[in-house]
């Protein structure tokens, strides 16, 4: 199974199939090799127009595949038409999960049993219904990917493939992940400004979204192939605005959520690059400042918790360490005993350490500090509305995962950011002895 296909620039190689595999247990499902047929079919067909921008990145249906009106009234069980097999695939995602259908030779659909099915027949009938669709989307797309004016038919058939081929692959079929990507290969191929190549494209980072999502604190690869995934759809499709600004700040945000800083940092540095006077770069302009501190004079004043007032610029003299967390944090409770010898080797009168806390409850932070013994000053403002996340400070850095250090010189400039606690140490000796 070849790798799918990544950004040159990262040289990362993830293979969707492959992390499944690790993951989930395989399951022998039906693999239509719709793959072979778009890629025999590249270059046939006329384009439909690129979707409209959506601020979601979540593949949403298209509007054609969800209207009547574009699909002939015709008897579902009419299923040798391309209009009967769409309107076959439409009954079928609209089905309850709780029916459960038995297809006989004759086609005729009847309940299984009267019962309430089981957890498990539920989820043996969604691989059956996803695979069916597979199977009759195929079809939809070898009827009528060179008729130019059923081009309509096509992208819906795609669309509906790709979604089937997702659940497919969420449910632990490694071959319809590694189908998926390869469609939207090939259908970017046959061509990159087309309705269907979009939505091809889309499905594949949200398979990866979702995989992180669910398997990311097990295996972080997840969280660098939703990175890459997203970052290729973005130099696929630049037009699609929303949909490739959303899925980059979501990936960025989930890297950064796993310390993976370079892929965060690609992700938000495309974003300006794509769409520097767009509101999605307004919206993670703390991101970018954040990112671009070092070197930078400090920007950091605010209310203490105490009731008194702290400002970066009085401190300057001598280094300072900066540390954003929070009580509910546990890697920054593990890092503390890093942090408590630092400040015992160095003493207040050598190192400045200010706290710049993101909890909600005053007292939950009041009981943090007593029972670790933490003296340091804490930026913690009374309003509840400039709390947690919504922190001025922590807004104006844009600082949405703690804990994280940074050093600032005598001078009041950023030094280094972010720090691992471990380098810490060495980085403060490193300042004292250029003073």
């Amino acid at each position: 199974m070849r790798p799918s296909t990544t950004l040159g620039d990262t040289g990362l190689q993830i293979s969707l199939g492959g992390l499944i595999v690790e993951q989930i247990a395989r399951r022998r499902l039906t693999a239509f090799l719709v793959s072979a047929i778009l890629l025999a079919i590249s270059g046939c067909g006329g384009s439909g127009s690129a979707p409209e921008t959506a601020d979601t990145s979540t593949t949403a249906p298209p509007a054609e595949a969800a209207s009547q009106s574009d699909v002939p009234e015709l008897d579902p069980s009419d299923l040798d038409s391309p209009e009967g097999r769409i309107a076959e695939i439409t009954r079928l995602r609209t089905l309850p999960d709780a029916v459960v259908e038995v297809r006989f030779e004759d086609g005729q659909k009847q309940p299984a049993n009267e019962r309430p099915p089981t957890e498990e027949e539920i989820a043996q009938e969604q691989v059956r219904r996803n695979e069916r669709i597979i199977e009759l989307a195929s079809g939809v797309i070898q009827q009528v990917h060179a008729e130019e004016e059923k081009e309509q038919l096509f992208n819906n058939a795609v669309y509906y493939l790709g979604d089937a081929r997702v659940n497919l692959a969420l449910a632990g079929d490694v071959d319809q992940a590694q189908l998926l990507a390869d469609d939207a290969d090939a259908l970017f191929e046959r061509d990159p400004t087309s309705f269907s190549a979009v939505e091809a494209g889309a499905a594949v980072v949200e398979l990866a979204s979702q995989m992180a999502s669910r398997y990311g604190m097990q295996n972080s690869d997840w969280v660098k192939a939703y990175s890459v995934q997203a970052r290729l759809f973005a130099e696929r499709f630049p037009q699609e605005q929303g949909r490739v600004a959303v899925n980059l700040i979501s990936a960025g945000r989930k890297c950064e959520q796993f310390v993976l800083r370079e892929e965060a940092k690609r992700c938000f540095l495309l974003v300006e690059q794509l769409y520097p006077e767009s509101p999605f770069t307004e919206q993670i302009s703390g991101v970018l400042r954040r990112l671009r501190v070092e070197g930078q004079p400090l920007e950091l004043a605010g209310t203490t918790i105490d009731g008194g007032f702290f400002s970066a610029d009085q401190f300057t003299g001598k280094p300072m360490l900066v540390v954003f967390w929070s009580s509910n944090s546990a890697t920054f409770r593990r890092d503390l005993p890093q942090l408590q010898q630092l400040t015992d080797t160095y003493g207040s009168d050598q190192l400045t350490v200010v706290g710049v806390n993101l909890d909600l409850d005053e007292f939950q932070v009041d009981a943090f500090l007593e029972e670790t013994g933490i003296g340091w000053r804490q930026i913690f403002f009374s309003e509840p509305d400039k709390r947690g996340g919504r922190s001025p400070v922590a807004r104006y850095y844009g600082v949405h995962a703690v804990p994280e250090y940074w050093l600032v010189d005598s001078n009041g400039v950023v030094s280094s950011a972010p720090v691992e606690p471990a380098h810490l140490a060495p980085l403060v000796a490193q300042l004292l002895a250029s003073e």
